[in-house]
Formats: C-alpha cells, structure tokens, sequence
C-alpha cells in the first residue's frame, strides 16, 4: 500500500511545484485540468486496490478504464493476480478497453499464463480483438494451434480469428 501512497506524491507534485503550492483536492470543475486527472486516476487506483467489497473494486476497475490514462494499465496488471474471479474478469475488462501496447502486452501474458484460469484467457483473446495490430492477431492465430493450451481456449482463439476477418 505504500507503493500507492508514493505514487500518489509522484503524481502531484511535479504540478504542485510548478504552481509552487501543496497539491489540493480535485473538485468536480477540475476534473479536466491535469491535477483533477492525476487525482481521479490516484482515486481509482486506491479504490480498487484497497480492502472493499467486490462491487465496489469492480466499479473502481471499470471506472479506470473509463478515464482512458495508460498509467492505469501498471496497477491493473498488478490486479490480475488477485484472488477473486470477478476482480480478475474486471481487470481483464478494463485491459482490453485500451488500445495501447502495453494493454496488448498484458492481454498476451494473460493468454500465455499457466497458473490464470481458463475462462480470463479467453475473455483476454476477446480483449485483443480491439488491439487491431498484427501482433495481438498473431497471438490469437498462435494460440488457435497451441497444443499445449486446453482445447475451449484453442476454440475460443479461432473463434476470435474468424471474426477479425480479412483485417491484417
């Protein structure tokens, strides 16, 4: 947790420097100024992080995703190892709502992982549909003969590669 409290100056005071005042709260007219961007984004990161139910994580998960900055894509990949299938699901979610290369990135090690379940492999190949680059399709198009994957993530991968079409 202290990861995210350091983060959290990190993000604020190269601003607060520059205005050469201590970083204050985002209010809602803010939301577009680079602090109020820095703030929402520390907030959704705590958030989802923190010790909460499971609703509220989710909707912290999904509202990072909502907010569109890459610098969330760290925390989530972190997330994926949470113990909680639905906490996972989210972050696989909100991954794939970036396209961006480290989302890619993510998504890949998410396909290629031998200790994440079955069924957010699948959810991941999905993800890297939107990606839209010849590298997420040729992990999709690897994953479809892998032999060492289980059969439903092989079927899920050509299903993937059959509905990305003649796009390359």
């Amino acid at each position: 947790m202290r990861h995210l409290l350091l983060a959290g100056f990190l993000l604020a005071a190269p601003t607060a420097l520059a205005q050469g005042t201590a970083a204050a709260p985002a209010s809602s007219e803010s939301v577009n100024s680079p602090i109020g961007a820095d703030a929402a984004l520390l907030r959704g990161i705590l958030w989802a992080t923190q010790p909460a139910p499971e609703e509220i994580r989710t909707l912290a998960i999904e509202d990072l995703a909502l907010l569109g900055d890459p610098r969330a894509l760290g925390p989530l990949s972190a997330m994926l190892w949470d113990p909680n299938p639905r906490i996972q699901q989210a972050t696989v979610r909100a991954v794939a709502a970036f396209q961006h290369p480290l989302a890619e990135e993510i998504l890949t090690s998410v396909v290629r992982s031998t200790r994440l379940p079955d069924a957010l492999k699948v959810q991941a190949l999905e993800g890297l549909i939107y990606q839209r680059t010849p590298s997420a399709r040729g992990t999709v198009e690897t994953a479809s003969r892998d032999p060492r994957l289980p059969l439903a993530v092989q079927s899920a991968a050509l299903n993937v590669a059959a509905r990305w079409g003649g796009t390359k």
